[in-house]
């Protein structure tokens, strides 16, 4: 019984490491499509401006 339990705890645990690494990844997903979004809209001001 005891065993089952450790088992199932150590199951729920690594079910939990990988739902972390999952949303760590999607997270740096999510900055770097935030910067590169900063930064075409920069662009896009800028050639607006110079058309000016």
């Amino acid at each position: 019984m005891m065993k089952e339990l450790q088992e199932t705890i150590d199951n729920i645990s690594d079910d939990f490491a990988d739902i972390n690494a999952i949303l760590a990844a999607r997270s740096r997903e999510l900055d770097r499509r935030e910067a590169f979004d900063k930064e075409i809209s920069e662009q896009i001001q800028s050639i607006l401006k110079s058309k000016k």
